[in-house]
This record gives structure tokens, sequence and C-alpha cells, in this order.
């Protein structure tokens, strides 16, 4: 099963015929239970969501076809499950212990177009969270989404995904606006307003997560999520190169890669988020510091983003 894994996370086309079958996908996910599978899945499962063999840097994240979103929903709602949701007694969030974390943040990365526009609440959304994904409101539940964000947040390395995922979605998506107006009807202080409410409600997901004092003694003072998020971070820049998370604009809007990232306009400015969330780390009151140490309410937490 390892070999098959490992083999699939190199060919995304045979991955998503392997996981599309729900049954065939809880079945694997509930057989990391008793053995130690679950980092050769969550490269296997990376790859078919988004559509790039692990490891691969140079090629072009393709949109997200039907099937991918259908299948990144089904790993949403097996990790959203309470106890006895996958297999027997198995809670979802115990798949996010089980190796699984670290893929779990990247997939949450390459999803932040769909993950945005299934949590804002309002019509808008189509117009102002970009995307040119098949299905970008195929992500089911607003619920399983919220608690698939707030359990993978309880590893360092999928939080740290998430993190910078958002960031550089996040960057990206108001530079191409305000580069851009056309692209919302409406007035440019209600389409940034709504990305940073949208922005506020991720990473406030995140930090109600690890405001959980077992999670926070489990990271140990944060040590093992900064060094993480240091790790993630050149990698996480790739995902620029690669179109992870800046996707085209729809056809309906101009068929345009976003903000022309490729010719190094947006991917600049996501670059310098990355950059400057790292950066952040280091100084006292960071924002990192106010959301994942003092920030015990979601609300807060989400004010702070957003501001």
């Amino acid at each position: 099963m390892k070999g098959l894994f490992q083999g699939l996370s190199h060919n995304p086309e045979s991955a998503v015929h392997a996981f599309e079958s729900k049954p065939d996908l809880d079945h694997m996910l509930d057989t990391t239970r008793y053995t130690d599978r679950g980092k050769y899945l969550g490269p296997a499962l990376q790859a078919a969501v988004t559509g790039l063999a692990d490891g691969d840097s140079t090629s072009i994240a393709p949109p997200h076809s039907a099937t991918q979103v259908h299948i990144m929903a089904n790993i949403m709602h097996a990790v959203a499950q309470p106890g006895g949701g996958i297999g027997e007694s198995m809670a979802g969030v115990d798949l996010v212990h089980k190796g699984l974390g670290d893929s779990f943040g990247n997939m949450a990365a390459a999803y932040m177009p769909e993950i945005s526009q299934k949590l804002y609440d309002g019509d808008s959304a189509k117009y102002i969270f970009l995307t040119n994904s098949e299905d970008p409101s195929g992500l089911g539940r607003p619920e399983d989404v919220g608690r698939f964000l707030s359990a993978v947040s309880e590893d360092p390395a999928g939080r740290a995904g998430i993190v910078l995922g958002e960031s550089i979605y996040t960057s990206g998506l108001m530079e191409t606006h305000l580069s851009d107006p056309s692209l919302f009807d409406g007035p440019d202080r209600q389409v940034l307003e709504s990305i940073g409410s949208n922005a506020g409600l991720i990473e406030g997901i995140v930090a109600h997560s690890v405001a959980d004092s077992e999670v926070r003694d489990a990271v140990e003072g944060q040590n093992a999520y900064n060094e993480d998020l240091k790790a993630k971070g050149d990698y996480a820049k790739t995902w620029i190169s690669t179109g992870m998370t800046f996707l085209k604009v729809p056809e309906r809007l101009g068929g345009d890669v976003m903000g022309g990232f490729l010719g190094g306009g947006i991917g600049a400015v996501a670059s310098a988020a990355v950059d400057h969330l790292l950066d952040g780390q280091k100084m006292s009151g960071a924002r990192d510091e106010a959301l994942y140490q003092s920030a015990g309410d979601l609300y807060d937490s989400r004010a702070s983003v957003s501001r």
C-alpha cells in the first residue's frame, strides 16, 4: 500500500481515479488507524486534489475539476466527523495526527478560493474570491470546511500551510482587484472589507483551535509551529509559480491568469507577504503572537486579522 500511495503521489490522474469513490477513500483513510501509511497517503491525496505531482514545483496547476472538488469535499467531511465518523470509533481529527496533517494543510492552501467562497456569507462571493474551479461552491457544508480547518490547525505543519496559503491568496486577490476594479461591480472598499473579513474568519478558526490548552501544550509554546512555518515558507513560494493558490480569472471575466502573476507582478506581492509573515515570528507582539497566544475568542482573532 505504501508503494501504491507513493506511485499515486506522482501521478495525479491515477490518484483522482483511486480516490473519487467515497467508500474507497474512507477505507484508505481508516487504514491509517493501525499503520504508518498516513505519511504516504497524504501526498497521494494532495496529488489527486491539486493536479500536481508530489515535488513538482515547475508545472502549472490545472483548474480544479468537479471530480477533484468532490474528492476534497469528501476529505473535509471525513476530517470534520466526530468520534464514530470514520471506521468504528476514529474521530476525523485523529487523521490529522496520523501523518496527514502536513498534506491537509497544503491541500487547504490550494483550495483557498473555494474555501473562501464557501465561508463568505454573501451573494457576491464568486465575484470577489476569484477562481476558475469547475465547482467553486462544491466543498459541501460550511460547517465541514470550518471543522476541517480547525482540526488541521492542531498539526503545526498543517497550520502553517493554512496560514501561508491564506496570506498568499489574500495578498494576490487584493492586488488583483485593485489592479482591475472592473472585476467587481462595486466600490473598492467593499471588496477589500470582504476579503479582510474572510481572512479574519479563516485565521480566527485557526487561532480558536490553537487556543485550546492541550493543543498549545502540544506545540510547546509555538516553537514547533514557528519552525514548521519557516520550513514551509520557501516551499510555499513555489505555490505562487505553480498557480496552486493563484488560479485563473474565470473565463466570464476575461480568463487571464490572475493579475499576470507569471510576469512577476502579483508573484512579487505574494512573495513579500510570505517574507513579512515569516519575519513577524521574530517580532514581539507580532500577529502570530497576538492571535495564537492571547486570542482566546474566535471573534477577537477574526477582528485582528481583518484589521
